[in-house]
């Protein structure tokens, strides 16, 4: 929406800056179209002894003293002016250009533009003759109106060879749908014919001017154009994007550890089972008895490695109490890297077991055992 409103207004903004003209012709105009050309005399002074001679081909001029080829000149026409003559150049366009012919003896030529002195003109070089010589340019002339090129010949030698001026065409540049009208008078340019290579830059190259403005344009709007279309979506996506929350750390019920139970060292039958010495628990009854004493191992009689005279609730006691001290001393782990929902039952089963059993032990520790002779041997 903001582009659509905004390229118009550019484009009208540059059309403003930079005025567009229409596409521009040159109409090259001969000296023997009169009417664009006037020749005649200057009226405020003394009027020269020989008047303009026009030249053509078949109308030579037997007494001038230029009698340049005619090869290098266009249409082969030239009109030939010595002293105190004068001429004009009445046209409508944007810029004007009237070529000549220089030679070595020549005049001093003074130039007017709509009654204004704009130039002079003299040919001080040793060539004897150089075609296309440009005489006198105006450019960046209002083309809806007349314009008028005034020019009088003066000479510059004084020892009888008044010298001469020699004048070939002239070159217009015009609107390309005036090329028609560009007459101020009735009638039409003699010859429209494109200028020769000398009149440099008298056509103005507004195409590439127009284009290169367009194109500028284009491009700035184009740029516009990405930067509306990626604030558009940076916006959307920020919108559409939740925020993060951070998740606290929930930290698991710590673990009542097991009370640690003394117990001797494991019995090499089985792997974190501790066997308790019951010599001490119940006494033999006389130091003859020949009952093995437990030395930690077990035998095929009694696989479970405990005497016959420990009660069976105090043997069974040994293995429980045994894990348990191995489960107190192994080294503990941190609460939160293991499940609680997994083994919370296993505990309470455990310490409701190892409560009973503790119960049981007391039962019978209520009293010291009696020192036990070790046994006689042969």
């Amino acid at each position: 929406m903001l582009v659509s409103q905004t390229f118009p207004l550019l484009l009208f903004t540059a059309c403003t800056i930079f005025p567009v003209r229409a596409a521009l012709t040159n109409l090259t105009i001969d000296d023997t179209d009169l009417s664009y050309f006037t020749w005649t005399e200057d009226t405020n002074v003394v009027q020269p002894n020989i008047p303009w001679a026009a030249i053509t081909p078949n109308s030579p001029c037997v007494y001038c003293s230029a009698k340049p080829p005619t090869a290098n000149i266009h249409n082969q026409t030239w009109h030939d002016g010595s002293n105190n003559s004068a001429g004009s150049f009445v046209f409508q366009g944007h810029e004007v250009y009237i070529y000549g012919i220089a030679q070595v003896n020549s005049v001093n030529m003074s130039f007017t533009m709509d009654g204004n002195v704009s130039a002079f003109y003299y040919y001080s070089g040793t060539a004897q003759f150089v075609f296309n010589s440009l005489f006198f340019s105006a450019r960046d002339l209002t083309a809806s109106v007349n314009h008028t090129v005034s020019w009088v010949l003066h000479a510059t030698n004084t020892s009888g060879d008044a010298g001469a001026g020699l004048f070939d065409y002239a070159v217009i540049t015009v609107d390309q749908t005036q090329s028609g009208s560009s007459s101020p008078r009735t009638g039409s340019p003699s010859s429209t014919s494109s200028p020769p290579a000398s009149p440099s830059k008298s056509k103005t190259k507004t195409g590439p001017i127009v284009g290169g403005v367009v194109g500028a344009l284009t491009l700035i709007a184009a740029v516009i154009l990405v930067v509306i279309l990626l604030s558009r979506r940076n916006r959307t996506v920020a919108a559409n994007t939740p925020a993060v929350v951070p998740t606290p750390r929930v930290r698991p019920t710590d673990v009542e550890p097991f009370m640690e139970q003394a117990a001797t060292s494991p019995a090499s039958g089985s792997m974190g089972e501790k066997t308790l010495d019951a010599s001490w628990v119940n006494p033999l009854p006389s130091a003859s008895a020949a009952a093995p004493l437990f030395t930690g191992t077990r035998s095929m009689a009694n696989p479970s490695g405990v005497p016959a005279s420990v009660p069976t609730d105090v043997a069974s006691t040994r293995g429980l109490s045994s894990a348990a001290a191995n489960s107190n001393s192994a080294p503990r782990t941190d609460p939160e890297l293991h499940s609680t929902s997994t083994g919370s039952a296993r505990e309470r089963e455990l310490e409701e077991r190892v409560a009973q059993l503790e119960t049981q032990v007391q039962q019978h520790l209520t009293q010291p055992p009696p020192y036990v002779p070790p046994p006689v041997r042969e």
